[in-house]
Order: C-alpha cells, then structure tokens, then sequence
C-alpha cells in the first residue's frame, strides 16, 4: 500500500474514544439517569500531526512529517519508497520530538508542523 493511500484510510477510518469513568464503577447510584455512552470524534486531519518513516535503517530511509491532511495530499515520490511505519502523534507531545520531526515536515518553516504543535499541542519551538 503507498503512503498516500494509507493515510487516506486513516482519515476515513480511524476514530478515538475519549475517556470514560471505569464500566466495573458501582452500578447502584442515587441517580436514576443513565450515563451518557461516549462519543466517538474523529481525528481532525487538519490538526493531527503525523510521520512517515520509509526504509529505515537503509542509507536512503525517508521521513516526512507534517498534518494527516498534508500527508494524504503527498504523491509516492514524495515518501521515497516502501513505507515502514507510519507514527500518528497522540495527545501530547515533547518539544524535543517537536524538533525532531520539524527536521522532515512538509512544507518546511512554513508547513503546518510547528502551527498545529504550538496550537493544538501546547508546545512551542526551543531556540538553542
């Protein structure tokens, strides 16, 4: 499967609970309303960071990092080959990772990396 492909997939498949109170809590309460059932959201692709990792280990591996939405736009060129891993970014996020793979995002400087990083992950860039 290319690249593009498979985080087309995840954009349309992949969904996260958010977290619930313990199903094993005492069921004998004084409230007579049910608990509401959690609610599914979707990965927001605009706001998802992301990598691609390809032919790791070899002389010629390939990163690219960058939004789930910028990710499914690239061609197969782009990733340089068969893909290895593909790493979505959870709910929190070192500044050291941040850097890291700011190395490889797409767009560079001006991507969305660093954008959705500060904003939607709290992390700001580390000036050495």
């Amino acid at each position: 499967m290319n690249p593009s492909t498979a985080f087309r997939q995840i954009l349309l498949t992949e969904s996260l609970r958010h977290p619930t109170e313990s199903s094993s809590s005492s069921s004998s309460s004084d409230d007579d309303e049910p608990k509401p059932e959690p609610t599914p959201t979707l990965l927001d692709p605009s706001k998802t960071l992301a990598m691609s990792l390809s032919r790791i280990g070899t002389p010629t591996q390939r990163l690219v990092s960058g939004t789930l939405l910028e990710l499914a736009e690239l061609s197969e060129e782009d990733y340089g080959g068969p893909l290895h891993s593909i790493v979505i970014v959870g709910k929190r996020l070192h500044p050291l990772e941040l850097e890291y793979a700011g190395r490889f995002a797409v767009g560079g400087e001006a991507g969305n990396w660093w954008k959705v990083g500060k904003e939607v992950y709290g992390v700001e860039r580390e000036t050495f």
